[in-house]
């Protein structure tokens, strides 16, 4: 399955705004203070939900405000994230999410409202087309994804070693969908990747080039230390 389309509702600067993904690839093009950012929030907000180590929440301040009209009540924030079925077998993985319309048509849905109580944001969460539907923590697990923020050094952070991001991402794989894990394939998988950087000609050309340099800022700094320490003296 894949997110077919995603519905953002006063959230940040964005009042109402439908989006439709393609199945692979899709980019985001715009200037800046366009919202682009609001939306990659939104996903992670909806994708990160029931994960405990999630780093992402809705705010008071994320609430959307129309400057052309005064009102004193902020309207609801709304994500509704619409999935494709590809395989017969995703309507009964994710039945909690399984949505049948009139006309037999399926799809899988995943609802998110955030509202204002007593000065307090609370949030309701349902699955499918009917709210109140509620969802299992399993259901939740099996929706993964990594966000790979702006990275300062992203040759070293997108290595496939443990702890970075692209190290959550194969970590995340799944390689049969049929099974709760395949931690073999996983690491054969990862092993042939770092091979295949570590032997990668150019990327050898390239960090030897990083180290280089540092050596020779390192011998400098020390270089001007010992010449300081001389001079008190």
């Amino acid at each position: 399955m894949y997110i077919e389309k995603f519905v953002i509702k006063n959230f940040r600067g964005i009042a109402d705004l439908t989006l439709h993904f393609n199945k692979r690839l899709n980019i985001l093009i715009g200037e800046n203070n366009s919202c682009k950012t609001a939306i990659i929030d939104a996903l992670r907000i909806c994708l990160s939900y029931g994960n405990q180590k999630r780093d992402i929440y809705v705010s008071y301040s994320d609430f959307h405000i129309n400057k052309m009209a005064v009102n004193d009540t902020l309207n609801d924030i709304e994500f509704h994230l619409h999935f494709k079925i590809e395989v017969p077998e995703e309507a009964g993985w994710f039945n909690d999410l399984l949505s049948v319309q009139e006309d037999e048509m399926q799809d899988l849905q995943l609802h998110f409202r955030y509202y204002l109580e007593d000065d307090r944001v609370r949030y309701k969460v349902w699955g499918g087309s009917n709210e109140g539907q509620a969802i299992a923590p399993e259901i939740l697990f099996l929706l993964y994804h990594v966000h790979l923020d702006a990275l300062r050094d992203a040759e070293n952070h997108l290595r496939p070693i443990k702890g970075n991001r692209l190290g959550q991402l194969y970590a995340n794989i799944q390689i049969d969908p049929n099974a709760e894990t395949d931690k073999e394939k996983k690491k054969e998988i990862a092993k042939k990747v770092r091979v295949a950087v570590d032997e990668d000609a150019d990327w050898t050309q390239h960090t030897g080039k990083g180290k280089e340099n540092m050596l020779t800022r390192l011998l400098t700094y020390i270089f001007i230390f010992v010449v300081l320490i001389k001079e008190t003296k």
